[in-house]
């Protein structure tokens, strides 16, 4: 792009949008070390950095751009940027007076001490309101992290820091650390995904355990993909367990535990009183870890509101804990189980927990989770007495036809408040097509139905819709395969989408 048009743009942009820009497609301006004809004055910034013979940066005319006063933009994404000292000028300068430049992204970029230090003072700066910092495969050394750091000890607007990919040493989350154990740091939210280096891990986790401890304001905290294991998550839950903690979401998805991890989050489960979502899915926590879990979300303060143990290595052997939490905690509507080999007897279980009158789950996921349509009738039994479950994913199971012209008498049921249903890849033809319609003609809160990647041929998409096209139904969005279907069934479906213009397929 050219460089001209991209800041006349960014200059005469009067609403609130997002630039995203790659810094080696910029046309019109050379690089840093070809530049030198390109010289600026000499100028202080904050009157604590003076600023010699720096050449123009290929980020000047962007920067005086969103210097400009109708300038409005709030996102700003820079991809294969290098941060030189130059670069860090000019965007500090920015900062300086910017009053909408709200969120901040690097992508895939080397920075520079000498650019990070000046960029962090311009985000010291009283008028600098950028809210979010995102560093996604980036270069960054420890003293880079330090300037960071001395940014989360200063600024009132910084409430959101992301590291994704970027490899970090011990000692930069160390300092990292010392910024957010400051009493003027307002971050709410830290992530750390894929950031730690292996032999770090341990120390790391000691360093935010120190945080937690310190810092009553941070409510997210994402350490997935990072190689913790429960030695790790040992020394972390020791900062979560401390009263000053206020964690509200915690991501330890892919962090290499096991069941011994959950003994010591089970213990912190019972006495944090601020916890509404646990994410650990992909560890190998098998039966006897999640049972763990759901003894500390038994003797919980009940107020845990999403649960995601996908792909954990479980069983039907957990799902009668499993179902005693559903039973007995009220706040739970989330519960992903995808990936696991629950099969019949695991489902038939979760159903008992399904149909307790304190059961209050919205969104339950079975996606791969190896079952048959032998369950259908523990499914129909419950929705005839849950009335708040919402969103319900049996994708990749083997339901078959039978199966669902059961389910189907669950979903036809007064009490079934249903809203989503995904049955992709459940084995299903035109067979199952009828009863299926007979929901549809019947339930009025369905709104998504999900039957791609099942061998559904003319006649049972042509059924569907006649039921679709009354006015009783209200499904909007409806997933099926159009290969191979024939002329007059798109017919048919064209004149659907004249009838209601709304849905989608």
């Amino acid at each position: 792009m050219d460089i001209l048009a991209m800041s006349f743009c960014v200059k005469s942009s009067h609403s609130h949008l997002s630039v995203s820009l790659k810094c080696q497609h910029l046309i019109g301006f050379e690089e840093e070390e070809q530049a030198s004809a390109f010289m600026i004055p000499v100028f202080t910034l904050n009157q604590s950095f003076k600023l010699h013979n720096l050449p123009v940066s290929r980020l000047h005319l962007l920067c005086q751009a969103l210097r400009n006063p109708c300038c409005k933009i709030k996102d700003l994404k820079l991809i294969f940027c290098h941060l030189t000292a130059s670069c860090g000028r000019d965007l500090s300068l920015v900062f300086e007076t910017n009053q909408y430049l709200t969120d901040l992204e690097f992508v895939k970029n080397t920075l520079e001490d000498s650019g990070m230090r000046l960029l962090c003072e311009g985000l010291k700066q009283p008028n600098c309101v950028l809210q979010t910092l995102r560093l996604y495969r980036c270069l960054i050394s420890p003293a880079s992290c330090g300037a960071l750091a001395a940014v989360l000890s200063t600024s009132q607007w910084l409430t959101d820091l992301e590291f994704r990919e970027t490899k970090l040493e011990a000692s930069a989350l160390k300092l990292l650390c010392e910024g957010l154990k400051d009493p003027n740091c307002k971050l709410q939210k830290l992530k750390l995904c894929a950031s730690f280096l292996p032999e770090s891990s341990e120390v790391v986790c000691n360093y935010l355990a120190s945080v937690l401890i310190c810092n009553p304001n941070l409510t997210e905290l994402d350490l997935s993909e990072n190689p913790l294991g429960d030695t790790g998550v040992k020394y972390l839950c020791e900062g979560l367990r401390h009263s000053n903690c206020k964690v509200e979401k915690l991501d330890l998805s892919t962090c290499y535990l096991t069941d011994a991890s959950c003994m010591e989050l089970s213990s912190f489960l019972q006495v944090s009183q601020t916890l509404k979502e646990l994410f650990v899915f992909a560890n190998t926590l098998g039966d006897i870890g999640v049972q763990h879990l759901c003894e500390g979300l038994q003797h919980a303060q009940g107020i845990i509101e999403s649960l995601v143990l996908s792909q954990c290595s479980l069983s039907a052997a957990c799902c009668e804990s499993l179902a005693q939490v559903l039973s007995s905690t009220r706040s739970l509507t989330r519960l992903l189980l995808i990936n696991n080999k629950i099969e019949d007897l695991g489902l038939k279980w979760l159903c008992e927990g399904l149909k307790q009158p304190d059961c209050q789950l919205k969104d339950l996921a079975l996606w791969t989770c190896h079952l048959t349509g032998e369950c259908c009738q523990d499914l129909c039994n419950a929705l005839y007495t849950n009335e708040y479950l919402r969103d319900l994913d049996l994708s990749d199971n083997a339901l078959g036809d039978e199966g669902m012209q059961v389910l189907c008498e669950g979903l036809k049921h007064p009490s079934c408040k249903l809203q989503t249903l995904w049955l992709a890849e459940c084995h299903l033809t035109d067979a199952c097509c009828g009863a299926l319609a007979s929901v549809l003609n019947r339930n009025e809160n369905l709104t998504l139905l999900d039957l791609s990647g099942n061998d559904l041929k003319d006649f049972g998409v042509q059924m569907l819709c006649d039921a679709l096209i009354q006015p009783i139904c209200k499904l909007q969005t409806f997933y099926i395969d159009l290969d191979h279907l024939h002329e007059e069934t798109f017919r048919k479906m064209e004149a659907l989408k004249m009838s209601k213009p709304g849905i989608t397929w």
